[in-house]
């Protein structure tokens, strides 16, 4: 299967599987309210089924959620329907590509993702392409190289799941590869969890 196909394959029972992952999600959605607050446009890239755009639709004014998967955009866009938020528009987009003009939202939010994508940096390049010049990144990302045991964790969920980590950081390793990018990192934690989380603030450099 391709990536889109893998992702679309997931989509049923996705939120299942994150419960494995989210003890930190409660803390990464109470920094949003205050590393978001007034806001007026927010680009959530890789949003999944929603595990994080209610939250975000709570202090940004406009939000455009979108996922590679158009599986995941539906199931993202009945959770927000359900929830009778107006405030998100839906799309299926790749974080490689992203259809959004320059310097066009104030925030971009990718969850969870940076470290299962191949190319990270293009994706990263492409946030910083769409960002407003005062505009902010926020990336939480599961450090699966956070120690020699989560390591050894993440080479095997990535042999026998779907779920294959592309790039073990630790949060050193995860500020590194934004900074990389074009970015100045303006605020970072590592949350605790099965695989711990690199919360991580960046403004545009330069």
């Amino acid at each position: 299967m391709n990536e889109v196909q893998t992702w679309n394959s997931l989509a049923g029972r996705y939120d299942r599987v994150v419960r494995l992952f989210d003890r930190s999600y409660p803390a990464i959605a109470r920094r949003l309210a205050s590393d978001l607050r007034g806001r007026a446009s927010a680009l959530e890239v890789a949003a999944g089924t929603g595990q994080f755009t209610l939250e975000l639709a709570r202090v940004v004014d406009r939000v455009v959620a979108t996922d590679l998967s158009p599986a995941m955009v539906d199931r993202l866009g009945a959770v927000v329907r359900a929830a009778g938020v107006t405030n998100v528009e839906f799309a299926t987009m790749s974080a490689y590509a992203l259809a959004a003009r320059d310097g066009s939202f104030d925030a971009v939010f990718c969850a969870n993702a940076l470290h299962v994508m191949a190319r990270p940096e293009r994706a990263l390049s492409e946030f910083r392409r769409v960002l407003a010049d005062d505009g902010v990144l926020i990336a939480p990302t599961f450090l699966h190289g956070a120690d020699g045991a989560r390591r050894a964790l993440s080479r095997v969920m990535s042999a026998v799941s779907p779920f294959v980590a592309h790039a073990r950081l630790d949060l050193d390793g995860l500020c590194e590869l934004v900074e990389e990018a074009g970015f100045s990192i303006r605020g970072r934690a590592r949350l605790p969890g099965l695989f711990p989380i690199g919360y991580v603030v960046a403004a545009r450099a330069g």
